[in-house]
């Protein structure tokens, strides 16, 4: 229902004496976006709901105004994204790098745009459709405590009017987006961060703004006056219409002696200086400061009869202050929650366990990482630095990851994982049962220690996802034996973490300087590479030797042949002469274990040794095709940035690099770069004739190949499957229906 109109001015507002003598099934604290997207959510399936906030509405807030992608969805689930077209649309993020230029991540697919909604705008239109749906709202109403049960449990709130009488509302359950300094959080235990450790944040209004992209801007780090410190800090730019921007800083602590006041003066004068789309701005009206809490736990986020939204469970991106769309996802998750124990009779300490268990599956992994970030800023801001210009996957990732949690179109995700599903001959939902548990396990695995790494498994992204890994060994155990679900899910998770942390330390590299004798000192995303690629691969061998020891010694010796083969690699770097036949048998030892493996392993899991060398040699195959392919692709692709290419960049040919060195035209800047070693002018000159090469028909050949070494294996679903994921890996063209 898209309520959002004058029928919520007709409505009236709920009295203290009304509302003290009903019994409600959610009582809501706040009507920002995460107690107005609960409560409309609430209301439409049928619940008894009041608003409560100590404001009258229209009123203004400090905020950055920046609502992402993530946001545009909840914003038209919740019917209210219509009342907002006039608002000023963006078409993605540019994050500036201090001394390292910018990148921009730019929104694709559906819903891709974001936009930038003055919160006196948007928070009136969330409760004006909160309203509509049935909520009851009384405003100028402070709450001030818990109200409890003889067990602790919440079942209501004290409250303070604005004229000083008193109110007690009880019902079922209380929802908190009471903000950042939240009593109710602080009342119930739940806040962590005393108040003398909050940040902070700063915003204005700027008029006087040149020709600003159509993208939310954020600066990072910013640095103290003197210009010599890194502060854990950010500062924003985001287009509110023609001409003017909010602009802002946040500041993660109070710790560091530095004023945000002066932060955001200094701000300004740099926005001035550095950018001249900005050398002119001069703030309109005045500026509004609000704390920022980044002590997110999902077992803080709630007790018997209480649940905190938004920035009241400190779901605020410690990166770029981002908090609308949390806000409004974990005010849906808070009603979903209420509404189903509600329905199905469970006490509200159900409630609890549940929205914790949902919070903590949906933002654990990004808001742990924030909160260590917050408290050791330093390493990340310095990897982030140090890697800013890098496209390798383990670099882009945590740069994403980081500053992008909502997603951008082209991104290594989509490079990793393919939909193939339709080529698959298995029901989806037994497959995608195991894809969600083995997601599940990774998360457990990585969120502790280093917890970013949960957003690069995408095991459990898509249920009907059919990736080449580890896919292929769940659907060859589907087919070829009744094998144990706790113990194929455990071998593809093993498989998984060795995948990863092979991936993690290709991303290193002073082994590739020390290969050419060039610099080798290390740098901070080298350290990233080895701590997260030696933890990745012992987390393998402990989960296989736990759970299916007689498969480790295959994962060992595909780990040890892909090291071997880049060993292999780094040694013949920028090697324009190395033959096409040297680069294959690279490729075999080096990336195509990951394709040979998962076969071994479900040849081995299904107990089909008189399989075992035919699905070897099938995946080896599947995986040469696949390779060849991707670096025929990869021309048209940032060097680096697709983790199964050849990586240009670092001096690892490609054949179609090495066959245009050696070829009559490609001869002379060949020849150029070995008596020079001018890297640039080789790729420079090579790129363009690399795109023109005759193929040789080197991928079909490698997928005949694996389509012949399946003729062991009984004809029906398995091998027709198989068969048609090799033709996939040369063609990347899937059917538009299910193969039956």
């Amino acid at each position: 229902m898209d309520g959002y109109g004058p029928l919520a001015d007709e409505l009236p507002l709920a009295t203290p004496s009304e509302a003290a003598a009903e019994t409600w099934d959610a009582i809501i604290v706040g009507a920002g976006p995460g107690g107005s997207a609960a409560a409309i959510e609430l209301a439409r399936r049928g619940r008894k709901v009041i608003l409560i906030d100590r404001e009258d509405f229209p009123r203004d807030k400090s905020c950055g105004d920046g609502i992402t992608r993530s946001g545009i969805s909840q914003l038209k689930r919740l019917g209210i994204l219509s009342a907002l077209t006039d608002q000023q649309e963006v078409e993605g993020v540019r994050v500036h790098m201090r001394n390292r230029g910018h990148r921009d991540f730019r929104y694709e697919g559906e819903d891709d745009y974001g936009l930038v909604v003055p919160r006196l705008t948007l928070d009136d239109c969330l409760l004006r459709q909160a309203r509509a749906e049935g909520a009851a709202f009384m405003p100028k109403c402070r709450a001030d405590d818990l109200v409890t049960d003889e067990r602790g449990t919440v079942t209501g709130v004290s409250a303070h009017m604005q004229d000083g009488t008193t109110v007690v509302l009880t019902g079922y359950m209380v929802i908190a987006a009471d903000g950042a300094a939240s009593r109710l959080a602080k009342a119930a235990g739940l806040r962590e961060t005393p108040e003398q450790g909050y940040g902070t944040a700063l915003r204005g209004y700027v008029d006087g703004c040149g020709d600003t992209p159509p993208l939310l801007e954020i600066m990072l780090p910013l640095t103290d006056v003197t210009d010599r410190y890194l502060l854990p800090s950010y500062g924003w730019a985001f287009p509110t219409g023609k001409g003017t921007a909010n602009v802002g800083v946040g500041l993660f602590c109070r710790a560091f002696d530095t004023n945000v006041r002066t932060l955001f003066d200094q701000f300004l004068d740099v926005l001035r200086k550095d950018y001249p789309e900005y050398s002119g701005i001069q703030l309109s009206g005045t500026t509004l400061g609000a704390p920022l809490r980044f002590d997110f736990a999902p077992e803080r986020a709630a007790n018997s009869g209480l649940l905190l939204v938004g920035d009241a469970a400190g779901l605020i991106s410690p990166f770029t202050g981002e908090g609308i769309s949390f806000a409004l996802e974990s005010g849906v998750l808070a009603a979903q929650t209420t509404d189903r124990c509600l329905r199905t009779g469970a006490g509200p300490w159900v409630a609890a366990d549940d929205y914790a268990l949902l919070l903590g599956d949906r933002f654990a992994g990004y808001f742990t990482l924030g909160n260590r970030a917050s408290r050791r800023y330093e390493f990340i801001w310095r990897v982030l630095d140090d890697t800013f210009e890098s496209e390798k996957p383990v670099h882009n990732m945590l740069r994403r990851a980081v500053l992008v949690p909502e997603g951008t179109g082209n991104d290594v995700e989509s490079a990793m994982l393919d939909d193939v599903s339709p080529l698959v001959r298995v029901p989806v939902m037994p497959l995608g049962d195991d894809l969600r548990d083995v997601g599940a396990r990774l998360n457990r695995i990585v969120r502790t220690d280093w917890p970013f790494l949960t957003r690069m498994s995408f095991a459990g992204k898509r249920a009907d996802m059919v990736a080449f890994r580890p896919s292929l060994l769940l659907l060859l155990t589907s087919y070829l034996g009744d094998v144990e679900a706790k113990r194929r899910r455990a071998a593809a998770t093993a498989l998984e973490l060795a995948y990863l942390g092979f991936l993690a330390q290709s991303g290193i590299r002073g082994i590739e300087a020390a290969a050419v004798k060039a610099d080798a000192t290390a740098n901070w995303g080298d350290k990233l590479g080895i701590l997260t690629g030696d933890y990745l691969l012992a987390k393998a061998h402990e989960v296989g030797a736990r759970h299916c020891p007689d498969l480790v010694p295959a994962i060992l010796s595909a780990m040890a042949s892909a090291c071997e083969g880049r060993v292999s690699e780094l040694r013949t770097a920028w090697q324009p002469d190395l033959t096409v036949e040297m680069r294959i048998a690279q490729m075999r030892q080096c990336m195509a274990a990951f394709f040979r493996l998962p076969c071994e392993l479900g040849a081995m899991l299904a107990e089909k040794n008189d399989l075992l060398n035919a699905l070897r040699d099938y995946g080896e195959s599947l995986g040469l095709a696949y390779l060849l392919t991707e670096d025929e692709l990869a021309l048209d692709r940032p060097s680096g940035s697709t983790p199964f290419a050849s990586d240009l960049s670092s001096g690892l040919f490609s054949v179609p690099f090495l066959k245009a060195a050696q070829g009559q035209t490609g001869g002379a800047a060949a020849r150029a770069f070995i008596s020079h070693r001018d890297p640039a002018r080789f790729l420079a000159e090579i790129s363009r004739t690399a795109r023109h090469i005759k193929r040789q028909q080197l991928p079909e050949k490698y997928r005949d190949q694996a389509i012949e070494a399946l003729s062991p294996v009984p004809r029906g679903g398995v091998a027709k499957s198989l068969s048609a994921l090799a033709g996939y890996a040369v063609s990347r063209q899937v059917p538009k229906r299910r193969v039956l």
